[in-house]
């Protein structure tokens, strides 16, 4: 009897599945990385199962980063851009659903020098398509980072994000 149930507990876990929805796509005016936020969605259900970033660099896909929608939760938020010590972009939330989504804060690196940060709202929702970006009711799928640049210090942070 054990094993009967065991083997409709494997049948059923094999029916629950998932595809991948790309949310936005990010690029920016300082080098030639271009990466993409993914999620998971659940067939059955249509919640949120995983959260991925995939880095591209020329086209070409380099890198997969397991995101954990958690970490937006925390103080520094879940950490997208990291260069050298510091946090340059990150996301948090205070009310983060896998069922509905919720409101996003883009935390980002204005000046590092003197530590100035910028912040831009944002909605993750699902519409009759699918997970989507939201801004001001409207629709994003790509973010220009515009980078913050300091004569003869160089970047220093993230000036401005445009959303399209």
């Amino acid at each position: 009897m054990k094993k009967i149930i065991f083997l409709l507990a494997v049948v059923c876990s094999l029916n629950v599945f998932a595809h991948e929805e790309v949310l936005t796509t990010t690029d920016n005016d300082d080098n030639d990385e271009v990466y993409t936020l993914v999620v998971s969605v659940n067939d059955d259900t249509q919640t949120l199962e995983k959260l991925f970033k995939d880095t591209y660099v020329n086209g070409a896909k380099v890198r997969r980063d397991n995101l954990n929608e958690e970490d937006m939760k925390t103080k520094g938020g879940m950490i997208l851009e990291k260069r050298d010590q510091y946090n340059v972009l990150n996301l948090k939330s205070d009310n983060f659903d896998h069922d509905l989504g919720g409101k996003i804060v883009i935390d980002t690196l204005y000046n590092g020098i003197k530590g100035d940060r910028k912040k831009y709202d944002i909605d993750l929702a699902k519409d009759p398509t699918g997970w989507k970006i939201f801004k001001d009711n409207k629709i994003i799928t790509k973010f220009h980072v515009k980078v913050n640049r300091v004569i003869i210090v160089g970047t220093v942070g993230i000036k401005n994000i445009i959303m399209e």
